[in-house]
Order: C-alpha cells, then structure tokens, then sequence
C-alpha cells in the first residue's frame, strides 16, 4: 500500500489548475477509468434516478490531479434546464467542514485555542451549566442543542444576520454535559461560524470565500443568498404523494455555518483536492482534524472535527452528506489513495449512497456494498469483530504509517481481550452483553484492542509480503487478511508468538474462507437487485448457492428495498414474495420481519403483524432508528390508502415496541387528535412530556384539549339541575 503524504502547500496549485478539461455537459479526463466502465455508470445512474424520481444530479470524482464530473436530468425541471458539473447546489451540512477548516486555520494563526470556552470570543452568548470549548463545538460533543422545534425552526423565510441566527437557540439548555454525549448541532456549528468572525474580525461568508474558495479555485462557492444572482442555481424538488412538486422556499441563513453555502461538485473535487494534497492545513492539523473523537466514557464518536471519520473496506476515509429543502449532498475523500467523490442532486430526501458506492466501486474496482451474513448470531457477533479488525486496522495502519503499538503488554491486553470475548461461553450464555464487548472492541473503553490487532497485522503482513500485497486485502477482505496472518504467525519469532489467535478461532476462520469463496463468486460480486430484476430467477440463483453455507453475501437491504418499492406501487403480493426470499436467506435481519409485518397488516391481519414486529425487535433490538423510519413509511401509506383501522393498529404496536420513544408518542398523539379521539391524545401527549418535559407544543395541545372538555362539563352541570 504505497504511501501517498500530504504534499508541501508550494507545489499543489500548479497541479488542480492545470488538471481540469473542460467539455459541455461534462469533465473528463482521459486517463480515468475506461469508457465502457463509465458507460455503465451512466447507465445505472439513469435507471436509478428514474426509480428514485430525481429531476437532477451532478457528481463526480477526482484521483490525484485528475478530476471527473458529469450532470444528469434537470437543473430546473419545469424549464428543461439541464443539470451540469457546474450546477450550483445548496450544500447544506458539507458546510460543516468548512467551517471546521476555517476554525482550524485560525487556530493555527494562534487567533484560536480550541480548549477556551467559547465565550472567549462570543460574549454575547450565555454561560450555560458547564463550560463549552471550541473543540467540544467542533466534534459535536458540546452539548448544545439540535433543532428544538423543527416547524418553526426550520422553516425560517426571512434572512437572518450572525446575531439573529445565535438568537435562535441562545437560550436552549445543553442537552448534556460537554464530553459526554454526542449530540449532532448545526446550531454548535452557528457558534462556531461566530467564534470565526470574531477571531478574524471578517464576516463568515467573506472568510471562507478570501482563505478557502478563492485559493483553492472554487468559483462556484458562496453562501447562499436569495437575493443574489448565482449563476447555475439549481431549482429545489420534493416529493408528495409519489408525484414531485417544487421544495417549500426556505432561507437558511438561519444555519449559515451550519448548513448555509452553496457550491458545485467540480468546486467540492477541488476542496476533496486541497484537503488531500495538504494546501489548507499543516499536515499535523489534518490528522488532528481527520481523528474520531471519543466521549468521556471512552465510547468513539465517528467524528472528527467537522467531519465523519469511518473506515471503508479497509480504506481510511472521512466524508460529510447534507440534507436541506432543495438539495441532497456528500462528499467523501479517502485521504491515503488522493480519491475523492462528490455528488449533489436537487430532489430533497434522496439517499445519495447507491450512486456515491457505484461510482467508487467502477473507479476502485473493489466490490464494497456486500457485507458478510453468518448464518448464527454468534458467529455473525464473532465475524463483526474480526471485520473491524480488518477494516480499522488496514485503514489506521495506512493513516497513521505506522502499527498503533508494535508489541508489548498493550498488544497481549488486546489479544486477550479478543480471547475472552470471542470464544467460550460467553455468547453463548450473556449474548447481548458481550455482543455489545465486541462492538466496543474499536473504542478506547476497551483500550482500542481491535485497531491495536488489526494495525499491528497489517504491519506484520507488509513487512512479510510487501505493501502490493496489503492493498490486494480490499478487494479480497477480512478472511484472506487473517488467513495471511495465521501463516505468517507460525514463522514469527518467539516474542512474536505471544500474539496469536485461538485454535478455534483459527478453524471456525478456515469454514468461513472455505464458504466466502464458494459464495462470493465474480458473478455474486457483480450482482446487482433492482425492482425489475427477475426474482424468480434471483431465488433459484440466490438459494442454490448460499444454502447449507455458513457465511455468504449479505443481500438483505437490496431485497428489503425492493419489496418496499413494490409496497409502495401496491403490489403487496410481489412484495411479499421478495420478503419471504429475504427472510429465508436472511433470518437474523430486522428488515424482511418487519417488511412481512407491513403486508399483513395491509392485509388486515393485525395479530400477525404485531408478532412479525416483535419478532424484528428481537432479532436485533439495536435496531430502533432503523425500525421506527420503516414503521413512519407504513403508516404513510395505510394513510394514503385509507386503511385506518389498520393505521391505528400500527400505531399501538409502535407505542408497544418504543414506549420511552417521545417523539413517537407525540406523532401518535397527533393522529388520535386529528380523529377526535382526545382522551388517548392526551393520554400519549402526557407521556411525550413525561418522557421529554421540554418537548415543545405539548402544553398547548393539551391545553386545548382541556379547553374543550369544559363546555361538555359545563352542559353536564347545567342537566343535573334541571
């Protein structure tokens, strides 16, 4: 894995200016992956932007100095403009790690110290109950509040100044002590802007546009300003009733550091450019900014300083996504390769990760959307692990150059600690329980012991066979990876030999390389499932080569999204054919139990539907974000659909799975309200506050329902007196 250091800021911008090619519809340089593979990226992209209802997409990438772009459908639907590279998007989050980056060049001025509170450099803002630095701010760990009252705060129409945007949330309650809870806050990240302009003594906007757009030559970057001419402003869309309409008018300079620019995926390549050929930043301040942050407790966060800091496949990459009236965004830059892809679509609410992973897969030739399913729970907890082995230790070994620790009392903790937690009886007897130590094997509440294993095989493999062969692990995975390092183990010297695995670890890995191989064939790996695929064909393909194995490809979220599409068209028994498929492959999953719940309770059968829902909370009761945006769909459609009886039968089982869920009990509440049924309104309205007691708008509906009730009383009295 050739090592690719961030480069002296003096010798990059010769490199981004003379590396653009500039064409009509798109940018193209000639050494990026072939035209057939591209071809067939077009073509994917096109059926799924008809599947998705997008109007418009632009995206990208770049490697190195090189960049491509290209525009999809409609930048303005309505007048058939068409979407280009340059098309000028809301960025909305991305903005995030722009204002990371501005924070970080102050502080590298010495404007800046991260550890003061930020009142240091906003007076204005109150004191709260404990201190917030700046560096709390920047990995969203300082406590302040995310949107509290999303009808009103997110809806703003009038433009709003630095000052009137910090009065917003000014006077909200930390949600939690600073360090020990992450609690993402757009509204920290408004601080932060403050903390800028106050530092530099410029405004936010002219800040960002002097030391980042305009040396980094991103001219199609600036805030967002509805009052100003923007050339290729994009129009926004949304989605209603299955048909697309234009998004609500927002203005969002209410969350200007937050979510306030607007930009090109041709400007995002460049910033992907500047940040990996080191032009912004000191090398040191990168690696600060690119480092996950971790909770008091020890629990890590995922996030850096204005950026997601995850591992893909063994890549070390950092990446950002934004959501907004108007737009969907991301970018995502794996640092170590110089690889950077941005994409940016004006149909709000897409999930931009189906293009974003493509388009990887055909630049990297890697197959990255195929996760491994092990047939029990144990051994899928056991394989879990020893994935973030592979994928923590590669990416932090290729990012840091280096093993976390090369050999000592440190490594044998962490061989031990693999020991104890992957075999015996313990997750056999206490499954959650040491499911969740194996989970934690990644955070330093467990001494960081995966990444201490997972680097220090990766520098043992490279000083074996050579860094060629260290890359070759992305494109063969985790059991080729400890294979090698079973082999190599045997040879090591003695002072190495106190840092290897169990017998029966080693024995259950050899099933399991015997199985992927098996299974994982060029043909599986290039399978993709779309709503038109032949199912009927997929079922005898699918279960002809996974059954009676032990591990294979996981395919449950393309089928589960396939049978949602035809839920969604109404072709319930189309989608309960895919769901059975999913749910004889895939047992262990949430997805296919909770799909089949859908169907029955579409069909009427509520009993069976309420033990299919209790049986997805079973099977993986960490699931409930997952579970309850499955359930809001649902009843989005037995709502459309008139199926009320079946509404509020849905209604009562979430409140069953999710009892301490507020948000849900108030949506609940909602629904008994708008049918008049006010006693169990205020019922799941009075457990909403007692869950939450500063959830706002619950007084008052209660309120009203009182107000109500009164005159009833009243006509009562008045009857007993006649």
């Amino acid at each position: 894995m050739s090592k690719k250091r961030l480069m002296p800021r003096f010798f990059v911008l010769v490199l981004f200016l003379g590396s653009i090619s500039l064409y009509a519809g798109n940018i193209f340089i000639q050494e990026s992956p072939g035209e057939d593979s591209l071809h067939a990226f077009r073509n994917f992209v096109h059926y799924r932007m008809s599947l998705d209802k997008v109007p418009g997409m632009s995206i990208g990438f770049c490697q190195g100095n090189r960049i491509w772009a290209e525009g999809f459908g409609y930048a303005d639907l309505e007048n058939k403009v068409s979407a280009i590279p340059e098309s000028s998007y809301r960025l909305a989050s991305i903005t995030k790690t722009i204002t990371a980056m501005a924070i970080l060049m102050l502080a590298e001025e010495g404007k800046i110290n991260l550890d003061a509170e930020v009142q240091h450099y906003v007076s204005p803002f109150p004191l709260k109950k404990w201190p917030v630095t700046i560096r709390n701010l920047l990995g969203h760990l300082g406590g302040i509040s995310h949107y509290k009252n999303a009808y009103e705060e997110l809806h703003i129409k009038v433009h709003k100044n630095t000052r009137e945007a910090l009065d917003i949330f000014k006077d909200f309650e930390l949600v939690a002590e600073p360090g020990t809870k992450f609690n993402y806050s757009s509204y920290g990240f408004n601080l932060l802007g403050a903390v800028v302009e106050e530092a530099s003594g410029r405004p936010y906007g002219e800040f960002i546009q002097t030391f980042i757009f305009k040396p980094l030559g991103m001219t199609h970057s600036c805030l967002d300003n509805p009052a100003d001419l923007i050339p290729n402003r994009v129009r926004g869309y949304r989605i209603i009733d299955g048909e697309i309409k234009n998004s609500e008018y927002v203005d969002v300079s209410s969350r200007f550091a937050g979510g306030g620019t607007r930009s090109s995926v041709v400007d995002l390549l460049k910033y992907a450019q500047g940040i990996f050929e080191g032009w912004l930043l000191k090398e040191n301040t990168f690696r600060m900014m690119f480092t996950s942050m971790s909770t008091r407790n020890g629990i890590r966060t995922g996030y850096g300083m204005g950026w997601r800091v995850q591992p893909w496949n063994g890549h070390f990459q950092v990446s950002h996504g934004g959501s907004q009236p108007e737009t969907r965004t991301h970018i995502l830059i794996f640092p170590c390769e110089k690889f950077a892809i941005a994409a940016a679509t004006n149909r709000e609410g897409l999930n931009l990760m189906p293009y974003i992973t493509r388009l990887a897969e055909t630049v990297l030739g890697e197959d990255l959307d195929h996760p491994a399913y092990v047939t029990g729970r144990a051994g899928q907890a056991v394989y879990n692990g020893c994935r973030d082995i592979y994928s923590y230790g590669l990416s932090q070994f290729d990012w840091l150059e280096r093993s976390l620790v090369e050999k000592g009392e440190e490594l044998e903790k962490a061989f031990s600690y693999f020991t104890e937690y992957t075999s015996g009886d313990k997750l056999k007897n206490h499954f959650y329980e040491t499911r969740e130590k194996i989970q934690r094997g990644i955070d330093p509440v467990s001494g960081s012991a995966w990444i201490k294993i997972g680097t220090f095989m990766a520098g043992q493999l490279q000083k074996a066979f050579g860094e060629q062969k260290l890359d070759s692990y992305h494109k063969t995975g985790p059991t080729a990876f400890f294979r090698d390092y079973f082999e190599l183990s045997r040879s090591l010297p003695a002072e190495g030999r106190r840092f290897l695995f169990p017998d029966t670890f080693e024995a259950q890995l050899k099933t399991w390389e015997a199985d992927w191989a098996a299974t994982h064939t060029e043909d599986i790996a290039r399978l993709t499932i779309r709503v038109d695929s032949d199912f009927s064909a997929l079922d005898r393909i699918l279960k002809q080569g996974f059954t009676g194995r032990r591990i294979y490809p996981d395919f449950c979220v393309e089928l589960s999204n396939a049978a949602r599409q035809y839920f969604d068209k109404g072709l319930i028994q189309k989608s309960e054919e895919i769901l059975n498929l999913t749910l004889e492959l895939y047992p262990l999953h949430p997805e296919p139990h909770s799909g089949l719940a859908a169907v029955r309770l579409w069909e009427g059968d509520t009993a069976a539907a309420k033990r299919l829902y209790d049986k997805a909370r079973e099977v993986d009761p960490d699931q409930e974000g997952t579970s309850l945006n499955e359930i809001e769909f649902v009843a989005s459609k037995l709502r459309d659909t008139k199926k009320i009886k079946a509404l509020f039968a849905l209604a009562e089982i979430a409140i069953g799975l999710y009892p301490e869920n507020a948000r849900l009990q108030k949506e609940v509440g909602d629904m008994y309200m708008q049918t008049g049924q006010t006693e169990k309104a205020a019922e799941c309205y009075r457990k909403a506050l007692e869950l939450e007691p500063e959830l706002k708008g619950i007084q008052e509906k209660l309120a009203r329902i009182e107000k109500r009730k009164a005159p009833e009383k009243e006509k009562i009295h008045e009857s007993v007196y006649r």
